[in-house]
């Protein structure tokens, strides 16, 4: 199953002059590519391409885990941030990254992990046992104790209810 968004030709092209790792930028290249950003989320919006999910992954205070009781798109206005400073702001790259490619994970753990879900829609609270002692199991594997927010973001996208996915994360964080 793959979770990265479709893009047309254009948002392509355009993504193509956007550096995702806010790491490799300054600060003139950051406002080069700034309109981009921008185009390419217009672009993305108009056609309803990003999934559900991930945007109220962004927007409802329900899917931010932590602290403060805000969306992370609230953590951007709670510093200043309003309408599209908060897309050109370089800490939103991480949620461009995500809105277009879904969870950073390695795809062999992503594969393993949709099998330990299985069929989502069959998922009842009696089952998150055994797919939090798979989670950790991939977790092992593959070194990713320090990845619990990327397999919330994947246990959302592969189609948990967000109570199983917190759960998921949870269990990462347990890993040693």
């Amino acid at each position: 199953m793959g979770y990265q968004v479709e893009l047309t030709e254009n948002e392509t092209e355009i993504l193509n002059g956007i550096e995702l790792d806010q790491t490799a930028l300054d600060h003139e290249q950051y406002q080069r590519q700034a309109p981009l950003i921008l185009e390419l989320l217009r672009s993305l919006a108009k056609r309803n391409a990003i999934p559900e999910i991930r945007l109220k992954y962004w927007s409802d205070p329900e899917y931010h885990i932590g602290r403060l009781k805000t969306s992370y798109r609230g953590r951007f206005e709670r510093n200043g941030n309003q309408g599209d400073e908060i897309y050109i702001h370089p800490n939103f790259l991480p949620y461009l990254q995500y809105f277009l490619f879904g969870a950073q994970l390695p795809t062999a753990a992503i594969a393993e992990f949709e099998k330990v879900v299985g069929k989502p829609e069959w998922i009842s609270s009696g089952d998150i046992t055994d797919i939090n002692k798979g989670t950790r199991d991939i977790v092992r594997k593959y070194g990713l104790q320090d990845q619990d927010e990327e397999f919330y973001r994947l246990a959302l996208d592969v189609g948990l209810d967000q109570w199983f996915a917190k759960s998921v994360r949870d269990a990462v964080k347990q890993v040693r």
